[in-house]
């Protein structure tokens, strides 16, 4: 059987931090407050990704790429928000028997034991880091107060751009501005549990395959053309710098004088 070590522990008796450094965060947790594996990252004695490789290491886990998961609907409901942000873990999947929840921190049994008694489920635990499940547990969270606020009809609001989008019906519209990418997830499981396809988790799917099936369909209907989808594709380039409106600029002289 696994020693049941605390994750301070683990990193000492691996030498990775020293007993003054342990000891140093264990006083910051005991004033401040916070996750030992947290405190150590903002003391400088391990980075996140570094802490996070050598959590993996200890226990044979997969780093999960939270970035690129969709986290589906049905799952906001499954821990509540105050546990998910009291011990910064974030929901990935469930079963009828088992809940898994990713963690920066599996040898958290405070946490585990709480989400055990409170979900009445098994759980399991996948991995990630700090910041990845801070952003994650963000997003999850908006999403979770869509949702209320569309349970208690409170409309309002900005609602998500839609992008160059030709004209379209009302309805295809509304239908463009109430969906989420874990919604259309959910309505595709859903779609394809009653043809008899089981087994379709969450780590099935990802954002991009799903853009990657979405996109073809868009322009199919006419609801977006390909210029539009180059003009879109342009303007996220150039908020990650890879090009530059004056170098777009050059170049298309230098096609109109050809």
């Amino acid at each position: 059987m696994m020693e049941r070590l605390k994750l301070g522990e683990m990193l000492l008796k691996k030498s990775l931090i020293t007993k003054e450094q342990l000891d140093t965060a264990i006083e910051y947790q005991k004033s401040l407050g916070g996750k030992i594996g947290n405190i150590i990252v903002k003391l400088g004695y391990m980075t996140d990704e570094g802490l996070t490789r050598e959590i993996a290491r200890q226990y044979n886990m997969e780093v999960t790429d939270l970035a690129n998961m969709i986290l589906p609907v049905n799952l906001l409901k499954a821990v509540p928000k105050d546990i998910i942000e009291k011990h910064h873990l974030i929901p990935v999947h469930q079963t009828d028997k088992v809940l898994t929840v990713c963690m920066s921190d599996p040898t958290d049994y405070e946490a585990l034991d709480e989400l055990q008694f409170v979900s009445g489920k098994k759980i399991e635990t996948t991995l990630a880091t700090r910041d990845s499940i801070k952003r994650a547990i963000a997003e999850f969270l908006e999403e979770s107060d869509k949702a209320e606020r569309k349970a208690a009809g409170i409309t309002g609001g900005k609602p998500p751009s839609a992008g160059k989008l030709r004209p379209a019906s009302r309805g295809s519209l509304a239908a463009l501005r109430e969906a989420t990418e874990s919604s259309l997830v959910d309505e595709v499981r859903e779609r394809l549990n009653q043809a008899g396809v089981r087994g379709v988790s969450t780590q099935t799917l990802t954002r991009a395959e799903l853009r990657a099936a979405v996109i073809p369909v868009l322009i199919k209907k006419g609801l977006i053309s390909e210029a539009d989808l180059f003009d879109a594709v342009i303007e996220v380039l150039k908020r990650k710098g890879v090009i530059d409106q004056r170098e777009l600029t050059d170049r298309a002289k230098d096609l109109g004088g050809r």
